[in-house]
């Protein structure tokens, strides 16, 4: 079983080697309090960010989407998955709008070179106090 927001595995009763599976809950709460992560875009489109066990991009509260190589040429969309995350602190910088949702939704634009918040309100992507 796994917690409902984090997606934390828990501890199972009588489990052996316990501490395997309070180790990556640690690792997961610090991504999540304290993470940061940059992704340069490479490619004129839009970005999907992973999922991928061992590899989620979605549990870092600190966000930046930057655009080194000058790839984009107009507004994208950054896809959250349909995890009920942390808050983020999403930085714009690249020079386009960025659109922060989750696939179907209509989400949240961030203007170039903008910083906010983000929280997953259970549906899409939303502005934070």
């Amino acid at each position: 079983m796994a917690t409902p927001l984090l997606n934390i595995t828990e501890l199972a009763s009588g489990q052996v080697d316990q501490y395997v599976t309070a180790n990556e809950a640690f690792r997961l709460l610090e991504a999540a309090m304290a993470g940061r992560l940059t992704v340069d875009l490479s490619s004129d489109a839009n970005y999907t960010l992973v999922t991928t066990a061992g590899s989620e991009e979605w549990r870092d509260k600190f966000l930046t989407i930057t655009d080194s190589g000058t790839a984009l040429t107009t507004g994208r969309d950054i896809v959250f998955p349909d995890e009920d995350g942390p808050e983020y602190i999403f930085t714009n910088d690249t020079a386009q709008t960025l659109t922060c949702k989750r696939s179907g939704q209509t989400g949240v634009a961030v203007s170039a070179g903008a910083t906010v918040r983000l929280f997953n309100d259970g549906t899409d992507m939303v502005t934070g106090p």
